[in-house]
């Protein structure tokens, strides 16, 4: 029996009667220090102040921050040590319950009502797998990387048994260093022997960064089959048709994951900006309620969502019911997020907007005023967001500044699929080509960065910069190349920070936001 004497525990849940039913088990099992919480906020303020061995939170906590969503939290902000044991708990077993509790890979997983037998088993099972890993934990914790890399090497030949429980890490190390063939090569073996569904979805993740689309479509098909619960094989999808420039086939795959776990708020953000691209309004404003739902208490949550939907709402307002909801969502807006200064211009824009509809007649004698904030805090917003602010400029009879804010969005947002066609049927003069060479461009480098093809990929990148500057997709690849090279070229720091410079004040919803902005994180650089 493992001593619990001296780990630290907290418990969260936010029923006082279970957590003190998961104290009197905890007491039997010897162990001495226990913290309670009853809610995500009590959980972050106590992570920030003390390092804990052992958590069991419940995955539904009431109003507030989920189980899911406090365990993404303790990641971003580095909170958790590799070393600590983090369990989620919950009452419910509902197939969107439990992806949801897996998709943010807690240690183990519990179902309520359980006993101390069952409370004891999960929690020796946890601990004798950190004590394996525990050189691998030590230098994960100390962010060396190299080290991480030998110490899975030394552990899997002293005893292969313990293998498997080396390969994430093992994986996350080569990608981190740069060495692409040797974890294609890892990741294939792996596919082959012993085929999971995280091994085969990491394959076709950097098969589609290589450019291979071919074999990533033929794992993929086949992935999906055999691990038809796992949402992120979906996600994959979506990324080969997005790569395959097909919109309505990058919609129903994020459409199935969305339906098969709806409480990854990312996955909702994608599908808001690619359904409406799509012409599919209804499907983005169901996303925007679903994560106004469960992620509004969340510290990712970002009320440029909420503009959207006023916005989208605004546009087919035929009924009095859709217009109070318009007025809803901007009240709300006002009054709850005035510290978003980019935001107040984009609510005052469509306040003006209704003012017009109520009375064609009438006049907005600041909208210059209000029209100019807007085109200063551009790069704040997202594509989809810059695509409606000019159909409002437009509508309010300011053309030039509807044609400006939509070229804008396709210098900086051309990547995304969708944004050229959309700006070409509101300016089928405006010359898109240089756009659509500069993201073939950065597909191509991106395929010869992941080749390890270093010295090419830089003078694509630098060739596709040329044509689009702005281009955050096309500036976020270039940069993941310039991290790589880091430490053999020091001269790689002036070109990422350039690429940085160029990316800033990225807005949170945009797709690759939150991976880069870990990037970012790891390089402590943070332009905005």
């Amino acid at each position: 029996m493992i001593d619990f004497s001296k780990k630290h525990f907290l418990v969260v849940d936010d029923f006082s009667e279970f957590r003190s039913s998961i104290r009197g088990i905890l007491r039997l099992l010897g162990v001495q220090h226990i913290d309670m919480a009853a809610n995500g906020n009590e959980v972050l303020e106590l992570c920030r102040q003390k390092r804990y061995d052992v958590i069991l939170h419940d995955y539904n906590l009431g109003d507030g921050l989920n189980g899911q969503q406090v365990l993404e939290q303790l990641h971003a902000e580095q909170l958790l040590s590799p070393h600590c044991i983090f369990i989620m708990i919950t009452a419910e077993n509902t197939q969107a319950m439990v992806l949801a509790a897996l998709e943010c890979q807690p240690d183990d997983y519990l179902t309520k009502p359980f006993n101390k037998v069952t409370l004891q088993t999960r929690l020796e099972r946890a601990m004798r797998r950190k004590r394996v890993l525990a050189p691998v934990l030590n230098a994960v914790e100390s962010g060396d990387t190299l080290a991480v890399l030998q110490a899975c090497q030394v552990l899997i030949e002293q005893d292969p048994r313990y293998a498997v429980l080396c390969h994430n890490h093992l994986a996350s190390a080569l990608h981190d260093l740069g060495r692409y063939q040797e974890l294609a090569a890892f990741l294939e073996e792996q596919a082959r022997s012993r085929p999971t569904g995280w091994n085969l979805q990491a394959l076709a993740q950097l098969w589609l960064r290589q450019g291979n689309l071919e074999q990533a479509t033929r794992l993929l098909t086949a992935a999906v089959r055999q691990f038809a619960m796992m949402p992120e094989l979906l996600d994959m999808q979506a990324e080969l048709a997005i790569l395959n420039n097909d919109l309505p086939a990058t919609v129903e795959r994020l459409q199935q994951a969305v339906h098969m776990s709806p409480n990854t708020l990312r996955r909702q953000i994608k599908l808001i900006d690619y359904a409406w691209l799509n012409n599919d309004s209804a499907s983005a404003q169901h996303a925007v309620r679903q994560i106004w739902e469960i992620g509004r208490y969340t510290h990712t949550f970002d009320a440029e969502l909420l503009w959207l939907l006023a916005s989208m709402l605004s546009a087919e307002a035929t009924n009095k019911r859709k217009l109070d909801e318009v007025q809803h969502w901007l009240t709300l807006l006002e009054r709850n997020h005035k510290d978003q200064a980019h935001l107040l211009p984009a609510v005052a824009l469509l306040r003006a907007v209704e003012q017009h509809r109520k009375n064609p007649a009438s006049t907005t004698p600041d909208i210059t005023a209000l029209l100019l904030s807007i085109e200063q805090h551009q790069y704040h917003y997202s594509g989809v967001t810059l695509l409606q602010l000019g159909d409002w400029a437009d509508h309010l009879g300011e053309s030039a500044v509807a044609h400006q804010l939509w070229q804008f969005c396709a210098q900086r947002h051309a990547a995304t699929l969708g944004i050229l066609e959309q700006v070409r049927t509101r300016l089928p003069l405006y010359d898109v080509h240089p756009l659509e060479s500069a993201v073939q461009l950065t597909r191509q480098a991106t395929a010869l960065h992941y080749q390890e093809q270093g010295e090419q990929a830089h003078h694509l990148f630098e060739q596709a910069l040329q044509h689009a500057p702005l281009l955050i997709a096309l500036n976020m690849a270039a940069a993941r190349l310039y991290q790589d090279q880091l430490k053999q070229q020091p001269e790689a720091r002036q070109r990422l920070e350039a690429c940085l410079q160029r990316i800033s004040r990225l807005s949170p919803i945009e797709a690759d936001a939150i991976d880069f902005t870990h990037m970012q994180t790891a390089l402590e650089l943070n332009p905005w």
